[in-house]
């Protein structure tokens, strides 16, 4: 359990005790949290990030994987959080 003194950044980063967890470890993923779009950019911007955008699974696959023939594409997991200061 997050103390007090703990910051919502901190906590949210806290890995919970969900069946969740099991599966980035598996997957080959060093992260053990999941944030909806709307979480993660109130966190960052909470953190005093400046700027933050979600970029989304589908914007990564027609940014970079549009056109392969080889079928090669992101997982619908797989989101980034852009911040700056």
């Amino acid at each position: 359990m997050a103390s007090a003194s703990t910051s919502s950044w901190e906590r949210a980063w806290t890995p919970s005790p969900s069946a969740g967890r099991r599966r980035p470890p598996a997957s080959g993923t060093p992260f053990l949290s999941f944030f909806a779009p709307r979480e993660i950019l109130a966190l960052a911007r909470a953190a005093g990030f400046t700027d933050a955008r979600h970029v989304s699974a589908a914007t990564l696959n027609q940014r970079y994987f549009a056109g392969r023939t080889d079928g090669l594409r992101t997982s619908n997991g797989e989101e980034l959080l852009v911040a700056t200061v």
